[in-house]
């Protein structure tokens, strides 16, 4: 069976297809991900065959002439889209091919024109609405080395940092100083602000991989990364959102993390303690765990 995916110029939405593709593959489908010349070095990285769609609307892939015209020439049975690439929905529809939208952390349901969707967050953390069906999330960061440093066993709980905004360093920092856990950060002292103190157990790196570093880590502490923070939910971390977005308030609601954006080192000592958060958390991850591999998805379009 032949099936095409359209990825919008996006990293996090591609690697949120990548599981059903891989899928797909292993199946024994023809499976090809379209995008924007300037994307297809990125779909390659995926280890997937890349059509480059040399001519359309620009970089989004929401209105593409070029994605159906191939559709028209490559005849497709399935055309599986991205919740921000409607065109692949126009594209099924002029090869009558089947239309599958999957959802991932940075999408909401919303209405759709697609004959299936499926939803990789858990019903926990949103509610996905009528007809739309549950796909187990997999976490995916792309092509990734277990840094020399990280093959060692660690001497105490250790805890992932990602922060994207350098003048959250000196908070966070100051809050953590005293909690009884590795900090690893991946930066450099030239990326903080003047001033900047980097407390003696933080340990800072040139590369931090959550999917070589998260199934060492007791918890997360993040500024609101959705693909993050639906990795660590799959991992059973609690986790703390120095932001109040959508999946963060969630995760809270389900009592599986915590939002604020100056935490304490109370919260802190918390998050790596465990207890009530720990529970929430695995709860969620075994929520996710439960639900269809992207292989038992593969199977239901090939039905």
């Amino acid at each position: 069976m032949r099936v095409l995916l359209a990825a919008p110029s996006s990293p996090a939405r591609l690697r949120n297809l990548v599981p059903l593709t891989w899928a797909l593959r292993t199946a024994g489908h023809d499976v090809k991900i379209a995008g924007r010349p300037s994307f297809v070095e990125e779909i390659l990285r995926t280890a997937t065959v890349a059509v480059d769609l040399e001519s359309g609307d620009g970089a989004a892939l929401t209105e593409s002439a070029a994605l159906t015209e191939f559709a028209k020439l490559w005849r497709p049975r399935v055309v599986v889209s991205d919740g921000q690439a409607p065109a692949g929905t126009a594209a099924a529809r002029a090869v009558e091919a089947v239309a599958v939208r999957l959802l991932g952390a940075l999408d909401e349901p919303g209405e759709s024109d697609a004959d299936l969707t499926f939803d990789a967050v858990p019903a926990s953390l949103r509610d996905s609405g009528d007809g739309v069906s549950p796909m187990r999330h997999v976490p995916y960061f792309g092509p990734v080395e277990v840094p020399t440093w990280l093959r060692r066993k660690a001497r105490r709980s250790r805890v992932l940092l990602t922060l994207s905004d350098a003048t959250w360093f000196g908070p966070v920092f100051d809050a953590v100083a005293e909690v009884d856990a590795e900090v690893v950060c991946a930066a450099s002292t030239a990326d903080f602000p003047a001033g900047t103190t980097v407390p003696a157990n933080v340990r800072l790196v040139d590369s931090a991989p959550p999917a070589a570093l998260l199934p060492t880590c007791a918890a997360v502490l993040h500024d609101g990364d959705a693909e993050l923070a639906l990795a660590a939910a799959a991992h059973g971390l609690p986790q703390l959102s120095l932001t109040a977005s959508a999946l963060a308030r969630r995760v809270e609601a389900a009592g599986a993390g915590l939002v604020d954006a100056a935490p304490s080192t109370g919260q802190i000592r918390d998050l790596v303690a465990g207890g009530t958060l720990r529970a929430g958390a695995d709860a969620l991850r075994d929520e996710i765990a439960a639900a269809p591999a992207p292989r038992a998805v593969a199977a239901r379009l090939t039905r």
